[in-house]
């Protein structure tokens, strides 16, 4: 019982942090509605991979999300920019608001949609995907990798939430429910980005590389056995609609639970392999419902590519610029996998005969482990994600330090009567400094100096320094004697 008190008690408090910071509850909310738009357009056609030989949306969205992403490489290594500018998002939320008008009205006149204005569409949300996540990945460069990891996972639950509740709705209330999605996500997104600390539009160019890059050619593998996962639940399930999400958040949730054991031994990297493998066998052998094949294929992607935001996030070293650079590669390298990938299982299915289902079990494993001995060569494992937050929690120790060192400092001067200079004299001492070093930072005669540490002494009831850091629970630096 201690141990769950103990949970408990982790989880309040880091509920309480999350959301103490002036502005986080909106970045939360409008965070979490892009992700659950995002993602319920993933989810709601069912893949629309009924047959692995059928262009879809999906598909569609892939190409339109690798172009862009490219273009934006250029365009920002032109303009100097590390985000787009509020134009660029509402105009790319607003085509994408119209497709959904478009659909809203063919569904309610029934009318069959031709397959060329499925890839128009699917192509316009391809484009808008990079440029919204570039301009939410902005806002979170340089924060502490704790602080990422919990808003992503947090709005991540919240999101799947929303997608399991949509799933239910028929096509009309569909397309309303994600219309106010995508508005209320672009009116947060440009307003965080409007009143970024500086001038989140534009940045020096680096030439420094981010100490926590992330393989590009380890995300094409992944997302390239991800797609797969995917299209072999199809096949097993080709009339189901598996992509209800149904199963994603509870699945979420013991993650993220999972995370307040150790978030140290449980990097988010090292899950996507098993979740992946798991999907394509669980398919094959265990004749499990696809819903669940899907979404556990959707977990271990989600989760690879949240555990490479964190990184790059939060990498100490390297331009802004840089770690944008570096995300919208992995945007190129997951969306080339996913074609790759949809082309493998359309070309295993024709050719392979009663043999496809094997060889692609087989391919997604060897693809998905192959990507896991890059990271791990790049030196992506346990080690690594130990240094990113041993170094978060040093500075977390550091700064209570100097909270508590401060709360003390008041309370002292309250209770001794100690006068403002003299209060200055107590923190120069705390800080480790000699009489002559205080007389030169106060700008006062070296005698005067002294003279206020004896006031001060006396006041406190000590004799010398030792006995004042004791006083105050604090080592004594060894730099300075009485």
């Amino acid at each position: 019982m201690s141990r769950v008190g103990a949970a408990v008690q982790t989880f309040e408090t880091r509920f309480v942090q999350q959301f103490a910071a002036k502005g986080s509850v909106s970045l939360f909310v409008g965070l979490a509605c892009n992700l659950a738009f995002i993602g319920q357009v993933y989810f709601w056609p069912a893949m629309w991979h009924t047959s692995v030989f059928m262009i879809s949306y999906t598909d569609a969205s892939y190409v339109g999300q690798l172009l862009c992403a490219l273009a934006l490489v250029v365009i920002f290594g032109k303009a100097n920019r590390v985000a787009p500018n509020r134009k660029a998002v509402w105009a790319s939320a607003l085509l994408v608001q119209l497709t959904l008008v478009a659909y809203y009205l063919l569904f309610h006149y029934e009318v069959e949609i031709p397959d060329p204005v499925n890839w128009l569409f699917g192509g316009l949300f391809g484009i808008y995907v990079p440029i919204a996540l570039v301009g939410w990945i902005s806002l979170f460069i340089g924060s502490k990798p704790s602080r990422v990891m919990w808003d992503i996972m947090l709005s991540a639950i919240f999101a799947s939430f929303v997608i399991w509740l949509f799933s239910g709705l028929d096509g009309l209330k569909i397309c309303v429910c994600m219309g106010i999605l995508v508005i209320a996500a672009t009116m947060v997104l440009t307003r965080k980005l409007d009143g970024a600390a500086g001038n989140p539009f534009a940045g020096d160019l680096g030439e420094s590389k981010c100490e926590y890059s992330y393989s590009a050619s380890a995300t094409f593998l992944f997302s390239l056995a991800f797609v797969i996962a995917v299209s072999f639940a199809g096949i097993e399930g080709e009339h189901a609609a598996f992509a209800t999400g149904a199963f994603f958040a509870p699945m979420l949730i013991v993650c993220v639970l999972l995370l307040f054991v150790d978030k140290v031994g449980f990097p988010l990297s090292s899950v996507a392999v098993p979740a992946i493998v798991m999907a394509t066998i669980a398919t094959s052998s265990l004749h499990f419902d696809p819903a669940l094949t899907f979404d556990i294929a959707a977990l271990g992607m989600f989760l690879f590519l949240a555990f490479a935001v964190v990184l790059l996030c939060s990498s100490a070293f390297g331009e802004k610029q840089e770690q944008i650079r570096e995300f919208l590669f992995l945007m190129v390298a997951f969306a080339g996998g996913c074609l790759v990938g949809r082309l493998i299982a359309a070309a295993c299915t024709a050719w392979a005969g009663e043999y496809a289902s094997d060889l692609l079990i087989l391919i997604s494993i060897m693809a998905a482990f192959a990507a896991m001995i890059i990271l791990v060569r790049k030196g992506i494992t346990r080690q690594k994600t130990q240094q990113l937050f041993r170094a978060e929690e040093a500075e977390t120790v550091e700064h209570d330090r100097a909270a508590l060192c401060q709360v003390r400092i008041d309370d002292v001067v309250s209770k001794f009567n100690i006068g403002e200079r003299e209060k200055e004299v107590l923190v120069l001492l705390l800080e480790g400094d000699s009489a002559s070093e205080i007389s030169r930072k106060l700008v006062i005669a070296n005698g005067t100096a002294k003279s206020h540490i004896r006031h001060l002494y006396k006041k406190l009831g000590i004799h010398n320094r030792n006995e004042l850091f004791e006083m105050f629970s604090l080592d004594a630096p060894m730099k300075h004697t009485d």
